[in-house]
């Protein structure tokens, strides 16, 4: 198989990419195409890891009691003197 990109500021990201972090230059050009396709992957359809992350926090946080939500915390872990109980 074969890629023959013939654009110079191409071979300029790729190689300055490959440069920083010590890779080939098809190693950098592949994660890099990787990388994009993953964004516009979860852009098109998929739900983005912080779309997910809140997800999770809204559907924990309808389980947990008032009382024991996250402004309250300090109260169950220290006493009045700022020190671990």
């Amino acid at each position: 198989m074969s890629l023959n990109i013939k654009n110079e500021r191409a071979h300029q990201l790729a190689s300055e990419l490959a440069h920083l972090t010590g890779e080939s230059l098809t190693t950098a050009v592949v994660l890099a195409l990787e990388l994009r396709l993953e964004a516009e992957r979860e852009r098109r359809g998929k739900k983005g890891k912080a779309e997910r992350m809140l997800e999770f926090a809204r559907q924990f946080a309808a389980g947990t009691p008032p009382s024991l939500r996250s402004e309250d915390h300090a109260t169950l872990l220290y006493g009045e003197d700022g020190l671990p109980k």
